[in-house]
């Protein structure tokens, strides 16, 4: 169950991520505020479920994860060689982290 928290936690870290740069009104504001609550409450679920630590740094990985490949193949964003490398390198990141806390 901690993993569906985490999961539905990083979909609405990338959707108000992307509210950030979209939201233009009141109206459009609410949704990125609720998508911002709801990413914190799901995180909590998922952390009293799991090791906060690691909740929250697959939370991170999942949502900036997300937000890049949605910035790349939905709004046809240029990508670089460094923004490719980095992504990569947290990608990496949290795999040695999980091995080195097993």
């Amino acid at each position: 169950m901690a993993w569906l928290y985490l999961f539905i936690a990083s979909s609405f870290e990338i959707l108000w991520a992307i509210g950030l740069k979209y939201s233009r009104n009141l109206f459009e504001w609410s949704f990125t505020i609720f998508f911002i609550v709801g990413s914190f409450l799901f995180l909590f679920l998922a952390a009293k479920k799991m090791k906060p630590s690691y909740a929250y740094v697959f939370f991170v990985v999942l949502g900036t994860l997300g937000t890049f490949l949605f910035d790349t193949y939905i709004i046809e964003n240029p990508v670089n060689f460094i923004s490719v490398i980095a992504i990569v390198m947290i990608i990496i990141g949290v795999i040695k982290l999980k091995q080195i806390g097993d």
